[in-house]
Protein backbone atom coordinates (compact mmCIF):
# COMPACT_ATOMS: atom_id res chain seq x y z
CA UNK A 1 0.00 0.00 0.00
CA UNK A 2 1.86 3.09 -1.27
CA UNK A 3 -0.71 5.77 -0.42
CA UNK A 4 0.36 8.25 2.23
CA UNK A 5 -1.34 11.64 2.76
CA UNK A 6 1.81 13.09 4.29
CA UNK A 7 4.42 11.65 1.93
CA UNK A 8 6.76 13.63 -0.31
CA UNK A 9 7.65 13.14 -3.92
CA UNK A 10 11.40 12.55 -4.22
CA UNK A 11 11.66 15.43 -6.70
CA UNK A 12 10.10 17.99 -4.34
CA UNK A 13 12.17 21.17 -4.09
CA UNK A 14 9.86 23.86 -2.71
CA UNK A 15 10.05 24.34 1.07
CA UNK A 16 6.55 25.79 1.02
CA UNK A 17 5.20 22.66 -0.62
CA UNK A 18 7.11 20.52 1.89
CA UNK A 19 5.37 22.35 4.76
CA UNK A 20 1.97 21.91 3.10
CA UNK A 21 2.52 18.15 2.78
CA UNK A 22 3.90 18.00 6.30
CA UNK A 23 0.73 19.63 7.67
CA UNK A 24 -1.53 17.77 5.20
CA UNK A 25 -3.16 21.14 4.76
CA UNK A 26 -6.05 19.84 2.66
CA UNK A 27 -7.27 17.88 5.67
CA UNK A 28 -8.30 21.18 7.28
CA UNK A 29 -11.50 20.62 5.31
CA UNK A 30 -12.34 17.70 7.58
CA UNK A 31 -12.69 20.15 10.47
CA UNK A 32 -13.51 23.64 9.21
CA UNK A 33 -16.98 22.83 7.77
CA UNK A 34 -17.83 21.08 11.05
CA UNK A 35 -16.71 24.09 13.09
CA UNK A 36 -18.88 26.42 11.01
CA UNK A 37 -21.77 23.96 11.23
CA UNK A 38 -21.53 24.12 15.02
CA UNK A 39 -21.49 27.91 14.93
CA UNK A 40 -24.48 28.32 12.60
CA UNK A 41 -26.67 25.67 14.25
CA UNK A 42 -25.92 26.85 17.80
CA UNK A 43 -27.53 30.25 17.22
CA UNK A 44 -29.74 29.32 14.23
CA UNK A 45 -28.34 32.33 12.44
CA UNK A 46 -25.29 33.88 10.80
CA UNK A 47 -22.37 34.40 13.21
CA UNK A 48 -20.40 37.66 13.03
CA UNK A 49 -17.79 37.63 10.26
CA UNK A 50 -15.09 38.47 12.80
CA UNK A 51 -16.01 35.35 14.81
CA UNK A 52 -15.93 33.15 11.69
CA UNK A 53 -12.45 34.45 10.90
CA UNK A 54 -11.29 33.80 14.46
CA UNK A 55 -12.74 30.27 14.33
CA UNK A 56 -10.70 29.61 11.19
CA UNK A 57 -7.52 31.02 12.71
CA UNK A 58 -7.90 29.12 16.00
CA UNK A 59 -8.56 25.87 14.14
CA UNK A 60 -5.62 26.46 11.79
CA UNK A 61 -3.15 27.19 14.59
CA UNK A 62 -4.27 24.27 16.76
CA UNK A 63 -4.34 21.89 13.82
CA UNK A 64 -0.81 22.99 12.84
CA UNK A 65 0.41 22.30 16.37
CA UNK A 66 -1.41 18.96 16.53
CA UNK A 67 -0.29 17.67 13.15
CA UNK A 68 3.29 18.74 13.78
CA UNK A 69 3.25 17.04 17.18
CA UNK A 70 1.77 13.91 15.56
CA UNK A 71 4.62 13.79 13.05
CA UNK A 72 7.22 14.47 15.73
CA UNK A 73 5.88 11.78 18.08
CA UNK A 74 5.80 9.19 15.29
CA UNK A 75 9.01 10.03 13.45
CA UNK A 76 10.81 6.80 14.46
CA UNK A 77 7.74 4.68 13.71
CA UNK A 78 7.21 6.39 10.34
CA UNK A 79 10.83 5.73 9.41
CA UNK A 80 10.25 1.97 9.81
CA UNK A 81 6.96 1.89 7.92
CA UNK A 82 7.40 1.51 4.12
CA UNK A 83 4.19 3.49 3.59
CA UNK A 84 5.34 6.55 5.58
CA UNK A 85 9.10 6.55 5.07
CA UNK A 86 8.94 9.60 2.75
CA UNK A 87 7.38 11.97 5.25
CA UNK A 88 9.26 15.30 5.62
CA UNK A 89 10.40 14.77 9.19
CA UNK A 90 11.71 11.30 8.34
CA UNK A 91 13.62 12.44 5.26
CA UNK A 92 15.00 15.55 6.95
CA UNK A 93 13.13 17.94 4.64
CA UNK A 94 11.86 19.43 7.89
CA UNK A 95 14.19 19.43 10.88
CA UNK A 96 13.25 18.39 14.41
CA UNK A 97 14.09 21.89 15.66
CA UNK A 98 11.79 23.41 13.03
CA UNK A 99 8.96 21.11 14.09
CA UNK A 100 9.36 22.06 17.76
CA UNK A 101 9.35 25.75 16.84
CA UNK A 102 6.16 25.25 14.81
CA UNK A 103 4.45 23.57 17.75
CA UNK A 104 5.40 26.30 20.21
CA UNK A 105 4.48 29.17 17.90
CA UNK A 106 1.19 27.60 16.82
CA UNK A 107 0.05 26.87 20.38
CA UNK A 108 0.82 30.44 21.48
CA UNK A 109 -1.14 31.82 18.52
CA UNK A 110 -4.01 29.41 19.27
CA UNK A 111 -4.31 30.65 22.85
CA UNK A 112 -4.10 34.29 21.74
CA UNK A 113 -6.79 33.74 19.12
CA UNK A 114 -9.01 31.94 21.65
CA UNK A 115 -8.73 34.94 23.95
CA UNK A 116 -10.12 37.18 21.22
CA UNK A 117 -12.98 34.75 20.46
CA UNK A 118 -14.58 35.05 23.91
CA UNK A 119 -13.74 34.35 27.54
CA UNK A 120 -15.26 30.84 27.55
CA UNK A 121 -13.34 29.84 24.45
CA UNK A 122 -10.18 31.02 26.18
CA UNK A 123 -10.96 29.20 29.43
CA UNK A 124 -11.69 25.94 27.58
CA UNK A 125 -8.74 26.26 25.17
CA UNK A 126 -6.18 24.43 27.38
CA UNK A 127 -8.51 21.41 27.64
CA UNK A 128 -9.00 21.36 23.88
CA UNK A 129 -5.24 21.69 23.34
CA UNK A 130 -4.47 18.81 25.72
CA UNK A 131 -6.91 16.52 23.90
CA UNK A 132 -5.38 17.40 20.52
CA UNK A 133 -1.74 17.20 21.62
CA UNK A 134 -2.12 13.91 23.51
CA UNK A 135 -3.59 11.99 20.58
CA UNK A 136 -0.39 10.55 19.01
CA UNK A 137 0.59 8.87 22.28
CA UNK A 138 -2.72 7.07 22.82
CA UNK A 139 -2.11 4.39 20.17
CA UNK A 140 0.79 3.15 22.31
CA UNK A 141 -1.79 2.09 24.89
CA UNK A 142 -5.29 1.58 23.54
CA UNK A 143 -7.31 0.94 20.39
CA UNK A 144 -9.60 3.76 21.52
CA UNK A 145 -6.99 6.07 20.02
CA UNK A 146 -9.25 5.95 16.95
CA UNK A 147 -11.99 7.58 19.00
CA UNK A 148 -9.51 10.01 20.51
CA UNK A 149 -8.72 11.26 17.01
CA UNK A 150 -12.43 11.26 16.20
CA UNK A 151 -13.18 13.32 19.32
CA UNK A 152 -10.88 16.02 17.96
CA UNK A 153 -13.17 16.30 14.93
CA UNK A 154 -16.16 16.42 17.27
CA UNK A 155 -14.43 19.23 19.15
CA UNK A 156 -14.53 21.27 15.94
CA UNK A 157 -18.36 21.31 16.13
CA UNK A 158 -18.24 21.96 19.88
CA UNK A 159 -15.68 24.76 19.55
CA UNK A 160 -17.55 26.47 16.73
CA UNK A 161 -20.66 26.48 18.90
CA UNK A 162 -18.82 27.83 21.96
CA UNK A 163 -17.24 30.56 19.82
CA UNK A 164 -20.65 32.07 19.03
CA UNK A 165 -22.62 31.10 22.13
CA UNK A 166 -20.02 32.81 24.31
CA UNK A 167 -21.01 36.08 22.67
CA UNK A 168 -24.56 35.79 24.02
CA UNK A 169 -24.38 33.81 27.27
CA UNK A 170 -22.38 34.41 30.43
CA UNK A 171 -23.05 30.96 31.90
CA UNK A 172 -21.01 27.95 30.81
CA UNK A 173 -23.95 25.71 31.68
CA UNK A 174 -26.19 27.63 29.27
CA UNK A 175 -23.55 27.37 26.57
CA UNK A 176 -23.13 23.62 27.04
CA UNK A 177 -26.89 23.08 26.92
CA UNK A 178 -27.11 24.85 23.56
CA UNK A 179 -24.20 23.02 21.90
CA UNK A 180 -25.61 20.88 19.02
CA UNK A 181 -24.63 17.57 20.61
CA UNK A 182 -26.27 15.39 17.95
CA UNK A 183 -23.80 16.81 15.44
CA UNK A 184 -20.88 16.60 17.87
CA UNK A 185 -21.43 12.87 18.47
CA UNK A 186 -22.32 12.24 14.82
CA UNK A 187 -19.05 13.84 13.79
CA UNK A 188 -17.11 11.66 16.24
CA UNK A 189 -18.59 8.48 14.75
CA UNK A 190 -18.01 9.72 11.20
CA UNK A 191 -14.37 10.50 11.98
CA UNK A 192 -13.78 7.17 13.72
CA UNK A 193 -14.82 5.52 10.48
CA UNK A 194 -12.54 7.44 8.15
CA UNK A 195 -9.63 7.29 10.60
CA UNK A 196 -9.71 3.52 10.20
CA UNK A 197 -9.03 4.00 6.48
CA UNK A 198 -5.63 5.23 7.65
CA UNK A 199 -5.06 2.31 10.01
CA UNK A 200 -6.36 -0.72 8.14
CA UNK A 201 -3.52 -0.71 5.55
CA UNK A 202 -1.01 -0.58 8.44
CA UNK A 203 -2.67 -3.19 10.67
CA UNK A 204 0.09 -5.81 10.36
CA UNK A 205 2.85 -3.23 10.79
CA UNK A 206 1.10 -1.71 13.82
CA UNK A 207 0.71 -5.16 15.36
CA UNK A 208 4.43 -5.83 14.95
CA UNK A 209 5.26 -2.46 16.49
CA UNK A 210 2.92 -3.01 19.45
CA UNK A 211 0.63 -0.16 18.39
CA UNK A 212 -3.11 -0.26 19.00
CA UNK A 213 -6.13 0.47 16.84
CA UNK A 214 -9.43 -1.17 16.03
CA UNK A 215 -7.83 -2.24 12.76
CA UNK A 216 -5.48 -4.42 14.83
CA UNK A 217 -8.16 -5.58 17.28
CA UNK A 218 -10.83 -6.45 14.72
CA UNK A 219 -8.74 -7.65 11.81
CA UNK A 220 -10.92 -8.35 8.77
CA UNK A 221 -13.96 -6.92 10.56
CA UNK A 222 -12.34 -3.50 10.96
CA UNK A 223 -13.75 -2.14 7.71
CA UNK A 224 -17.26 -3.26 8.66
CA UNK A 225 -16.79 -1.53 12.01
CA UNK A 226 -15.75 1.65 10.18
CA UNK A 227 -18.86 1.48 8.02
CA UNK A 228 -21.16 0.96 11.01
CA UNK A 229 -19.69 3.98 12.76
CA UNK A 230 -20.40 6.11 9.74
CA UNK A 231 -23.89 4.70 9.30
CA UNK A 232 -24.77 5.61 12.89
CA UNK A 233 -23.21 9.05 12.34
CA UNK A 234 -25.67 9.74 9.50
CA UNK A 235 -28.58 8.64 11.70
CA UNK A 236 -27.47 11.07 14.43
CA UNK A 237 -27.02 13.88 11.91
CA UNK A 238 -30.54 13.31 10.57
CA UNK A 239 -31.89 13.34 14.13
CA UNK A 240 -29.97 16.59 14.62
CA UNK A 241 -31.58 18.10 11.54
CA UNK A 242 -35.00 17.33 13.01
CA UNK A 243 -34.22 18.21 16.64
CA UNK A 244 -32.69 21.60 15.79
CA UNK A 245 -35.53 22.48 13.43
CA UNK A 246 -33.48 22.50 10.23
CA UNK A 247 -35.12 22.35 6.84
CA UNK A 248 -35.02 20.38 3.56
CA UNK A 249 -31.62 21.67 2.45
CA UNK A 250 -29.99 20.30 5.61
CA UNK A 251 -31.81 16.98 5.21
CA UNK A 252 -30.70 16.71 1.58
CA UNK A 253 -27.10 17.62 2.50
CA UNK A 254 -27.08 15.02 5.28
CA UNK A 255 -28.32 12.29 2.93
CA UNK A 256 -25.74 13.29 0.29
CA UNK A 257 -23.08 13.32 3.02
CA UNK A 258 -24.05 9.72 3.80
CA UNK A 259 -24.05 8.67 0.14
CA UNK A 260 -20.54 10.03 -0.35
CA UNK A 261 -19.41 8.06 2.70
CA UNK A 262 -21.10 4.98 1.25
CA UNK A 263 -19.14 5.43 -1.99
CA UNK A 264 -15.93 5.84 0.03
CA UNK A 265 -16.75 2.59 1.80
CA UNK A 266 -17.24 0.94 -1.60
CA UNK A 267 -13.82 2.18 -2.73
CA UNK A 268 -12.21 0.74 0.41
CA UNK A 269 -14.07 -2.56 0.52
CA UNK A 270 -14.33 -3.41 -3.19
CA UNK A 271 -11.39 -1.55 -4.75
CA UNK A 272 -8.99 -1.65 -1.81
CA UNK A 273 -8.47 2.06 -2.51
CA UNK A 274 -8.11 3.46 0.99
CA UNK A 275 -6.50 6.66 -0.27
CA UNK A 276 -9.50 7.79 -2.32
CA UNK A 277 -11.87 6.48 0.36
CA UNK A 278 -10.14 8.65 2.94
CA UNK A 279 -10.30 11.79 0.82
CA UNK A 280 -13.92 11.31 -0.22
CA UNK A 281 -14.71 11.98 3.44
CA UNK A 282 -13.40 15.51 2.93
CA UNK A 283 -16.03 15.99 0.23
CA UNK A 284 -18.73 14.60 2.52
CA UNK A 285 -17.67 17.05 5.25
CA UNK A 286 -17.90 20.04 2.91
CA UNK A 287 -21.30 18.92 1.63
CA UNK A 288 -22.75 18.54 5.14
CA UNK A 289 -21.22 21.73 6.51
CA UNK A 290 -22.24 23.92 3.58
CA UNK A 291 -25.69 22.35 3.33
CA UNK A 292 -26.53 22.92 6.98
CA UNK A 293 -25.12 26.46 6.94
CA UNK A 294 -27.12 27.39 3.81
CA UNK A 295 -30.22 25.87 5.40
CA UNK A 296 -29.78 28.03 8.50
CA UNK A 297 -29.20 31.16 6.42
CA UNK A 298 -32.20 30.66 4.13
CA UNK A 299 -34.46 29.27 6.85
CA UNK A 300 -36.70 27.40 4.40
CA UNK A 301 -39.26 25.44 6.45
CA UNK A 302 -40.73 22.05 5.57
Amino acid sequence: MSWDPGGLNKNTRSKFYVILRFLRIEQTFFSLPMAYLGAFVAIKGIPPISTLILIFLALFFLRTAGMTNDNLADVEIDAKNPRTKNRPLVTGAIKISEAKAMITTSLILFFITSYFVNIWAFILSPIVAIIVMSYPYMKRYTAFANYHLASIQGLAVFSGAVAVLGLYYNSLVQILLKVPWFFVIGTILWAAGFDLYNHIPDAEFDKEMGLHSFAVVLGRWALTFAGLNQLFSVVLDLLGDLYYGLGPIAIFATILHGLIMAYAYYLASQKNDFGRAFYYNIYSSIVLGLGVDIDVVLGIPF
